[in-house]
């Protein structure tokens, strides 16, 4: 198994990461918060614009409860590329290969613990990811958990994707479109009657929205390229056809603040819900959490949030008999850890 070099990665922001080498030879950023004997492995999928890093409280509350923890930084996020190049693609198919980088994980996380079920849990931009995922290795993961996601029309995803196209004709593919950040993030803080660069948002903690705003790796704003290819990415998710794809007895638990702007106020959350009701799915459950908005791992009501998360999943894995299969590589993988973790 190859190594990855670690020589440059030295610095706080690197303690405890180590790094995974992808299928086509990216080196993906890995958090692991282990436990022995654990009840299963949760893998966590991070939002856009923020880091693995942000969970490392989520990981503590899971390891409490007897669950091992994984996070990897998404390509052009965290620390996957120098500070200058955040939001910035370099994959002609990003989608394609952020969604190669889970299965990467899956395999590494799955050779570490080839007993434990395996949980994959996405926030935001990650819930979308890991529906992708489990759209192609539904078979390779015992629970599914949706944080702050949200469902559009893929017709609506399809077309915003034409429109990012035009900025990239315009701005250039790594520019960064001052419309698309008004439709999407400027939208989302004006919800609350903030200027568009606050991020009040995310929660009713301002502690925590303090935080995030220092945090260097998050915030960051996405290229046109890379709206271009999450909304092609997205479209292609939310197509009935793809739902079907998913085993029908996968357990899906989603949860959104009723003042998240992301879900439309948890309106698309339920929207989402029925949609995989209606592809097939037979064990889909969701909460919504009142006046909470979109980071429910740090809102004001997030002991609530874990207590109830954490029932779910000693319930549901009381129900997985066996831990999903070990994904079957197309060729050998190359690759695993090196580095400070």
């Amino acid at each position: 198994m190859k190594s990855v070099s670690t020589q440059q990665r030295s610095g706080p922001e690197f303690e405890g990461v180590s790094f995974v080498l992808a299928e086509d030879g990216h080196e993906i950023p890995l958090r692991h918060w282990p436990v022995e004997h654990p009840k299963a492995l949760v893998h966590i999928a991070h939002g856009m614009s923020e880091h693995s890093g942000c969970y490392a409280d989520t990981a503590a509350r899971l390891n409490a409860a007897g669950y091992a923890v994984m996070a990897h930084d998404h390509r052009c996020h965290g620390l996957s590329v120098p500070i200058e190049a955040l939001g910035e693609i370099s994959d002609t198919q990003h989608w394609e290969a952020v969604c190669a980088d889970m299965r990467s994980v899956n395999r590494y996380g799955k050779s570490i613990y080839p007993d434990a079920p395996w949980v994959l849990l996405g926030h935001s931009m990650g819930s979308f990811i890991s529906l992708a995922f489990a759209e192609r290795h539904s078979q390779n993961i015992d629970a599914l958990i949706l944080q702050g996601s949200n469902y559009e029309a893929p017709w609506f995803t399809w077309s915003a994707h034409w429109f990012a196209k035009f900025e990239c004709w315009r701005q250039g593919e790594n520019s960064r479109s001052p419309i698309i950040h008004a439709l999407t993030f400027g939208k989302f803080a004006k919800a609350f009657g903030t200027d568009n660069t606050s991020y009040n948002w995310l929660s009713r903690d301002n502690t925590f929205v303090q935080r995030y705003t220092n945090d260097p790796l998050c915030g960051i704003t996405c290229s046109n390229g890379f709206w271009r290819d999450f909304l092609v990415g997205l479209s292609r998710t939310q197509r009935m056809s793809n739902l079907r794809k998913i085993r029908n007895d996968l357990p899906v638990y989603s949860f959104a603040g009723s003042k998240d702007p992301v879900g439309n106020d948890g309106i698309n959350v339920a929207i989402l819900d029925d949609k995989l009701e209606t592809a097939g799915l037979i064990d889909v459950t969701m909460k919504i959490y009142e006046d909470a908005r979109h980071d429910l791992f740090n809102e004001t009501n997030k002991d609530e949030v874990y207590e109830d998360l954490l029932s779910w999943l000693d319930d549901t894995l009381l129900r997985v008999a066996q831990p999903a299969c070990e994904l079957k590589p197309q060729q050998e993988p190359t690759a695993w850890l090196a580095g400070n973790g």
